[in-house]
């Protein structure tokens, strides 16, 4: 282990300045809002139909739930 945290050490650039931090919520600004095309700010895929998805989902757990019920009465 003391050999990994040698190697991880030497790997690191002993000029160039100082790293930069990890950017938080708390100090993030919004002075200036990044500019998304459409295609950046979809939250989903363009593949799979997401209905098609939810409704087979729907299917296969009320498929479950009567194999269930027909189980234990």
């Amino acid at each position: 282990m003391e050999q990994d945290v040698r190697e991880r050490e030497a790997r690191i650039p002993r000029e160039g300045g100082q790293p930069i931090p990890p950017m938080r919520a708390d100090t993030h600004s919004d002075t200036d809002p990044a500019v998304e095309t459409p295609i950046e700010a979809r939250q989903g895929f363009l593949g799979r139909p997401v209905l098609m998805v939810l409704v087979w989902g729907l299917i296969l757990a009320v498929v479950a739930w009567i194999a269930v019920e027909m189980i234990a009465y």
